[in-house]
């Protein structure tokens, strides 16, 4: 099984909570997905985490996550067994409307582009491979502990 993590990066933007999402600038048909990737072998999943956060979108030194759920997946194309661990940080960095930022690393997406953008967590569509499977845990640890 194949070890994943998955961050669910949020801000008040607006005046409402937005979550940081991105899509492949040249493979639109890959959909809007959330940073995240492998944990390599000599690796805990707080630190992959980290690391693919920054390898796929540049940013650094966040807020700390709080592990919201893990859950085994089967990736449908790849048919690979994974296990994903879904992370939320709430993060009050003044980051910008939209970005595009070159993927560095070993992983398949070195080299890609990606664009990010922020879409309100109450109405954002759908996401690719199931990646919005625990939003609504999101929305209940928000509701739970709303931050200013």
């Amino acid at each position: 099984m194949v070890e994943k993590v998955l961050a669910y990066i949020i801000s008040i933007r607006n005046n409402t909570y937005q979550l940081l999402v991105h899509e492949h600038k040249d493979i639109p048909e890959a959909g809007l997905q959330v940073p995240g990737g492998t944990v390599d072998p000599e690796e805990d999943s707080a630190t992959a985490l980290q690391r693919e956060i920054y390898e796929e979108s540049g940013l650094r030194d966040l807020p700390a996550s709080e592990l919201v759920a893990s859950a085994p997946f089967l990736h449908p194309d790849k048919q690979e067994l994974q296990l994903r661990h879904f992370y939320l940080i709430q993060t009050k960095q003044q980051l910008p409307n939209t970005w595009d930022h070159h993927v560095f690393g070993n992983g398949a997406d070195n080299g890609l582009v990606f664009r990010y953008t922020w879409y309100d967590l109450a109405s954002i569509p759908p996401l690719a491979v199931s990646q919005d499977q625990f939003l609504h845990l999101v929305r209940k640890i928000i509701q739970a502990h709303p931050r200013s």
